[in-house]
């Protein structure tokens, strides 16, 4: 009986893990909105929301992960997001990320982006990188490499 059972088991995973490579599609990474600057501690904590869409047939958890941001051309270096996010299946949604860096890096930027906005070009803000990702015990990366025009405002609240 234990070995009819664990042959049973066996075929389901199987099953399953054919199904979900088979059917697997990428998340989407839509839009930024909503940005938020706190700095505490010698750190910056970026938030932010992502719209992302999810075409697959089951919810993924977004890990830990490093990203590397730059924000008008100058290197802010690596950021991470620290809290895992559940992004549900068949769906489009705002998922609230927060991006934690070091202050001295984001001061780097601060010039550049003055003469970007003085001379009309507007602020990059740019992510990217490689987004963990999970289902169950099934481990997958995304890449993201998403560059969003930041409005004067949105800037200034950096600071």
């Amino acid at each position: 009986m234990k070995k009819l059972l664990l042959v049973f088991t066996l075929i389901l995973y199987v099953q399953i893990t054919v199904k979900a490579e088979q059917e697997f599609k990428d998340l989407e990474f839509l839009a930024m909105e909503k940005f938020s600057v706190e700095k505490k501690n010698g750190k910056v904590y970026v938030g932010f929301d992502y719209v992302i869409k999810n075409p697959n047939w089951y919810s993924i958890i977004i890990k830990p992960s490093s990203l590397f941001l730059k924000i008008a051309d100058s290197d802010c270096g690596w950021v991470r997001v620290e809290e895992k996010t559940k992004v549900k299946a068949k769906e489009t949604n705002g998922y609230h990320f927060v991006l934690v860096g070091d202050a001295s890096m984001f001061v780097k930027s601060t010039f550049s982006s003055i003469w970007n906005m003085m001379s009309g070009k507007g602020i990059d803000f740019t992510i990217s990188g490689k987004l963990k990702a999970g289902v169950a015990f099934f481990k997958m990366k995304f890449q993201v490499d998403y560059t969003y025009k930041m409005t004067f405002d949105e800037f200034m609240s950096f600071f």
